[in-house]
């Protein structure tokens, strides 16, 4: 899989993208388009290692689009990224749904998760949604209550990710950091080749984005399924607010274990892998 770019309403997109379903059978026609959306310091090409080509081999079309400001992707955030990315966010489901005349599955990851929320709910998007996928995302409540729990429960945590958004590939130099981090992200000590799927792209967040709650308006309604996962041992999106993002849309959290925040490209990625397509395809 290798990175594309694409004009599309005035706006520039970077993802990856994948298609596999006229070797596998007629019956992947009928299958939803999926479009992932990765969290903070990563890209698009987190999801290319182990979940696309996983959902390949099922028939399944997959998008796994790069935020603005990074990756390799050329375009900077404004003033308000937040809202940068949900409108891109927005523009690209329009033009994945153009693209292949059918309802998206939208599957966001951790930040991804929340963008994802927002961009959902949006009226003009609904009658383009398959389904929503939140994985270890940011809950309904925002960052406020996301920051706060981890200020409570896991100060030191807090203070080294704040230093790692800000200037990641210096802070990480710092072996506490680096150890700090990673106990934070995975279940069990991760190999390098784990490492190196999950840190290839590190480029410093715009801390704009966390210092507003950005929390969902619970006056709206989302009319397609959805499915909410949690990682168990998950330090930075822990199990109760992955239960009360559940709560919000209504539905049952499904957890795994042993697996942390980087759920991606943990070791027992392909159980996620395997719940996860299983869930589309049944839409």
């Amino acid at each position: 899989m290798k990175i594309q770019s694409v004009k599309y309403s005035d706006r520039e997109f970077e993802y990856y993208f994948s298609n596999c379903q006229q070797e596998v059978s007629q019956q992947a026609s009928s299958l939803p388009p999926v479009v992932f959306i990765h969290g903070i310091l990563s890209s698009g090409q987190l999801f290319t290692h182990h979940m696309m080509p996983y959902f390949d081999s099922l028939g399944l079309t997959t998008y796994s689009l790069t935020l603005r400001g990074h990756g390799s992707h050329s375009v900077k955030p404004s003033s308000r990224p937040f809202d940068d990315h949900i409108d891109d966010v927005a523009t690209f489901i329009e033009f994945v749904y153009q693209q292949e005349k059918k309802p998206v599955v939208v599957a966001g990851y951790s930040l991804g998760g929340l963008i994802t929320q927002h961009v959902c709910l949006r009226e003009e998007i609904k009658p383009k949604l398959a389904g929503m996928v939140l994985m270890a995302s940011v809950p309904p409540q925002g960052f406020s209550q996301l920051n706060q729990a981890m200020w409570l429960d896991n100060p030191v945590l807090s203070l080294v990710l704040g230093q790692v958004m800000v200037m990641p590939n210096m802070a990480l130099l710092n072996p506490y950091y680096r150890n700090v981090l990673i106990d934070a992200l995975f279940a069990c000590k991760p190999n390098e080749q784990q490492l190196g799927m999950l840190l290839s792209e590190l480029k410093a967040e715009d801390l704009r984005l966390f210092l507003e709650p950005h929390p969902i308006d619970d006056r709206l309604s989302l009319s397609v399924p959805v499915t909410v996962v949690g990682a168990q041992e998950d330090k930075l999106v822990p199990a109760s607010q992955v239960e009360a993002t559940a709560v919000f849309y209504g539905v049952e959290p499904v957890f795994f274990s042993p697996m942390g925040h980087a759920m991606p490209v943990e070791k027992e990625v392909a159980k996620l892998a395997a719940y996860l397509a299983g869930w589309c395809s049944s839409l």
